[in-house]
């Protein structure tokens, strides 16, 4: 199942287990009348953002109409991205265009070091792409974007996660300037 069939089924869980919920319960007079069970179900998915409200000590989601800049990024199979460096400014907002260039998937990963190695971890235990708001993979041939606020100064990486990407290279250095 593909990421976006798995955000369009969601909200349909939701709602077939409210319904289970209020189906089962009964209230506890022992009359039989069926109580209501409240059920918050996210329909996250279906506002059209994939990234969350998640924050992380280097960053957090950015919204790409407040992006102060866009940087077009080619993701290649020779596992390289180009350009490979970036100087971001703390503060600043930044679309990623990502096109994977080449006949192998490959993914677009924004981090701190430790970040990078525990999700290069999960993809090699046989992990998948989730809702990472810091991460998107992209088919080979296609393109895709993240838009991102770099919140903190310091050195991230930009990481390609796919079983032995990683390893072989496939790094992008970032250097968020104060």
């Amino acid at each position: 199942m593909t990421t976006t069939q798995l955000k369009m089924a969601i909200p349909g869980v939701g709602v077939a287990l409210a319904l289970l919920l209020v189906g089962c319960s009964s209230d506890d007079d022992g009359g039989g009348a069926a109580t209501t069970a409240a059920v918050v179900v996210d329909d996250h998915a279906d506002d059209g953002d994939d990234h969350g409200d998640e924050s992380f000590a280097f960053g957090e989601p950015g919204d790409p109409a407040e992006a102060d800049r866009t940087i077009e990024v080619d993701m290649l199979d020779s596992m390289a991205f180009d350009p490979d460096e970036f100087e971001i400014a703390a503060g600043e907002t930044v679309t990623f265009e990502v096109t994977n260039t080449g006949d192998l998937e490959h993914d677009f990963t924004i981090g701190d070091v430790e970040t990078q190695e525990e999700h290069d971890a999960e993809m090699r235990e046989g992990g998948h792409m989730g809702d990472d708001p810091n991460a998107i993979a992209v088919a080979a041939g296609e393109s895709g974007s993240i838009t991102w606020t770099f919140t903190e100064p310091g050195d991230l990486e930009i990481g390609c996660h796919i079983p032995g990407h990683y390893a072989a290279g496939m790094v992008a250095e970032v250097t968020v300037t104060g």
